[in-house]
């Protein structure tokens, strides 16, 4: 595993190196969630509201997408907890390779950078979009490869075999949306929301769309604000 990764990341930097300007572009999109999650979810609201195909069931894929990924990063984190521990790339003192220089702020904190979160969310709602509309599925697994995952490999946060790992993952569970007996049962309570309630189910929509964009960074500091509260009260109390 070690051997694979490190060959693979060698490889990496000899090509950025070859080619300059690739350093300078990574280093953007790898933090900026714009790029990164607002474009990709222009994809899917631009499946939503379009007519290429039935409507139903376009947006009863894009439902499933929904809910599938929300699964996939339960799964991923899961698998983390229980998979051997591997520590960032950038802080792993074996790794001897020019990773471009990060502030602490933007150091992924989770325990375990394996499996990737980044690549179980957008290779399953990429898959989801496949499924929906070929063309516009492509130019969201390029988006989802170049764009997501490969900054994330060269800025040293994640291993090549995180992101397989969890591409994996991601299009495994959006490959159960083909199946349209399980995706109507799993999409079958979100349509009578939308009957019923329209207006508090694109409210919702839109949250969940504005924290993926986000890369969910608004709910992560809202966990960190939790825990310093909870240490806080402990340390006070006891």
């Amino acid at each position: 595993m070690d051997l694979f990764d490190l060959r693979v990341l060698k490889a990496f930097f000899v090509f950025v190196q070859w080619c300059p300007a690739v350093d300078g572009w990574l280093r953007y999109v790898a933090n900026d969630n714009f790029v990164k999650g607002a474009v990709f979810l222009a994809f899917f609201w631009w499946l939503w509201f379009s007519n290429h195909r039935p409507v139903d069931q376009t947006r009863e894929i894009l439902v499933f997408a929904f809910v599938a990924s929300s699964l996939a990063l339960l799964l991923g984190r899961i698998v983390a907890l229980y998979a051997p521990f591997r520590v960032r790339p950038l802080q792993n003192p074996r790794y001897e390779l020019p990773f471009p220089p990060t502030a602490p702020s933007d150091i992924p904190h989770s325990w375990n950078s394996f499996p990737s979160d980044h690549a179980i969310l957008f290779f399953c709602l990429a898959g989801c979009l496949w499924i929906a509309s070929r063309r516009v599925g492509i130019l969201a697994l390029f988006h989802t490869l170049f764009v997501v995952c490969i900054p994330r490999i060269y800025m040293g946060y994640h291993y090549p075999l995180d992101i397989i790992a969890g591409a994996f993952l991601g299009i495994g569970l959006a490959a159960v949306g083909k199946c349209a007996r399980i995706r109507k049962s799993v999409t079958r309570p979100a349509f009578l929301w939308i009957e019923r309630h329209p207006a508090s189910f694109y409210a919702f929509s839109f949250l969940w769309t504005f924290e993926v964009a986000e890369l969910f960074r608004t709910l992560l500091n809202l966990q960190r604000f939790i825990r310093y509260c909870a240490a806080t009260y402990l340390k006070s109390n006891i």
